[in-house]
């Protein structure tokens, strides 16, 4: 017997009363615990912004642009979040509301296709289904959301693509063919809200097609076909025609030509955080035989998403949250496995005493509430902190309307709260300088910035390549582009407005000084009270035997 077939489980009974009042009590578990205890009150974190100044523009009508009035560009990655987000502020709310409560309800969706799917499909008890979607209730995703990214909403067609996917395999073959159209279309919506989901879905649809039998296996892969390929083709033909280039603006930044291993360490680690528990379920699953089919149809594809990231580096990766979409898949999975991995244990235990049974299902109750504390712990230090781009970002704004404009390495909340038209010197929303490898002088003449802002590593002895610069994956040219700036700036007789300085790193403000408010705007900056992560930093000269050159 399989241990996804339903005929064996739950779709024999159903989803009773009970079932829907513990999902009852899911959802309201969630909104007290996201209202009680995170904080929606602050504004987006510094790369969910990016996204929110396209979902601005997509609502003023001005389409998928990062400045106004310039060609189209595909920088916001989470595609159908920025387009959601853009017709809810179209309707009225404000960007951070429109983003945060997206999230919210993606979130809050999530965990009840956990509970239900797992029960509905796998036949899960309900006490583990609630288990596990608990450990998501508590997990990073809220923090996602309070943050204002759109990862909940990925995480959400991740775990609708792959509840289809588990019905491609166990359902007989005309109904794996309907179930396999559904799952193309699926793998499409999700490769709109992250490219990488697309990849994801046909991880999942190729482990569970393989192991169906030989005899129906192309009837379903044409099916799947006939809904994948024309979703899939018209966006690609879209996408292309729209923005230029048949890939997303970050790709050209960041794949860099050359596998990236820190980034697939990374990955890895990220996953079996993310997992814990259940995915240690899982990995423990091909052990045995009775398990063996279940674990490896939700490892593959795990596996296999977890090795595509050693083609990109690792950068704007906050808090896992790249890996965060194969989460749901891991506690759906997860559960009936790990029952029936329980189930031969207390079998073999028959017999040696009700004692020993009792005291071993007290120890799986006190280690499925411990996971739970846990996760709940861990996720909770995941805080926003005010950092000072955002004052200086408003401090900006007054002068938005004079078509003004900034070059910074932190493209987040002062393009999106000053309004000035920007360059992102890093070159995610920058197509010319992701397809030129970088950032030059002579780019930076076509704009002759007003305000140039960069955010410079460094060590206490002043060697730029700081620990800091290499957790991010930034690399070395992380410090060219940082000393271009450095070098158009002072060439080119900009005032050193500040420089706010920590141990490893600091933020530096040069103003051109021949535009009629640049005193203003200098001295806007040197007053800003600037946090960063919590410190307050007052703006000085650059540290002694420190920061770029």
């Amino acid at each position: 017997m399989r241990v996804h077939d339903p005929e064996a489980h739950a779709l024999r009974r159903g989803l009773g009363v009970l079932d829907l009042a513990c999902a009852a009590l899911l959802v309201v578990m969630v909104l007290w615990y996201s209202f009680r205890f995170v904080s929606f009150s602050h504004y987006p974190e510094e790369d969910a912004a990016m996204l929110l100044r396209y979902s601005e523009h997509v609502a003023q009508g001005q389409g998928v642009v990062w400045n106004v009035g310039e060609k189209p560009v595909d920088g916001a990655t989470d595609f159908l979040f920025m387009i959601v987000v853009g017709c809810l502020i179209r309707a009225g709310f404000s960007v951070t509301h429109a983003a945060q409560e997206t999230a919210l309800v993606c979130h809050t969706l999530t965990v009840l296709g956990i509970f239900l799917g797992t029960r509905a499909l796998s036949g899960g008890r309900r006490a583990a289904a609630a288990v596990s979607a608990a450990y998501l209730a508590v997990g990073p995703g809220l923090r996602y959301a309070a943050a204002s990214y759109g990862t909940p909403l990925t995480a959400l067609l991740a775990l609708a693509t792959w509840l289809v996917a588990m019905r491609v395999e166990v359902s007989p073959p005309q109904g794996a063919q309907d179930w396999a159209r559904l799952l193309g279309a699926c793998t499409a919506l999700l490769g709109m809200a992250r490219p990488e989901g697309a990849l994801l879905g046909l991880f999942c649809f190729a482990t569970v097609v393989l192991l169906r039998d030989r005899g129906d296996r192309n009837d379903v892969l044409k099916a799947f076909c006939s809904t994948f390929v024309p979703l899939g083709l018209v966006c690609f033909t879209w996408h292309w025609s729209y923005f230029g280039d048949p890939l997303p603006n970050p790709f050209y930044r960041k794949a860099g030509g050359a596998p990236h291993w820190h980034a697939l360490a990374r990955a890895v680690l990220n996953i079996a955080s993310l997992g814990g528990v259940f995915l240690a379920v899982l990995a423990a699953g091909p052990l045995f035989r009775r398990t063996r089919r279940a674990s490896l149809v939700a490892l593959v594809p795990v596996a296999a998403f977890g090795a595509i990231w050693v083609l990109v580096s690792d950068e704007t990766n906050y808090f896992m949250r790249f890996r965060y979409p194969v989460l749901p898949l891991i506690l759906v999975s997860a559960v009936p496995v790990g029952e029936n991995l329980a189930e031969g244990v207390l079998r073999r235990l028959r017999g040696r005493g009700r004692v020993l049974r009792a005291t071993l299902a007290a120890a799986v109750v006190s280690v499925a509430l411990g996971v739970v504390a846990v996760q709940e712990r861990h996720s909770a230090r995941i805080e926003p902190r005010r950092i000072g781009l955002y004052d200086v970002a408003l401090r900006l704004r007054p002068l938005s309307s004079r078509s003004y404009a900034l070059a910074t390495t932190e493209a987040g909340l002062l393009p999106l709260y000053s309004r000035w038209r920007a360059i992102d010197a890093w070159g995610l929303n920058d197509s010319w300088i992701a397809h030129h490898g970088g950032i030059t002088e002579q780019y930076l003449d076509r704009y002759r910035p007003e305000v140039i802002m960069f955010h410079a590593y460094f060590t206490a002895d002043g060697v730029e390549e700081s620990s800091d610069i290499r957790e991010r994956g930034l690399g070395p040219s992380w410090s060219a582009m940082v000393e271009t700036l450095k070098r158009y700036a002072e060439q080119r007789g900009y005032v050193q407005a500040a420089v706010f300085a920590r141990s490893t790193d600091a933020h530096y403000y040069y103003v051109r000084p021949d535009f009629p408010e640049s005193e203003k705007v200098i001295g806007a900056i040197r007053a800003t009270r600037y946090r960063w992560d919590g410190e307050l930093l007052r703006p000085g000269p650059t540290p002694p035997g420190r920061g770029p050159g």
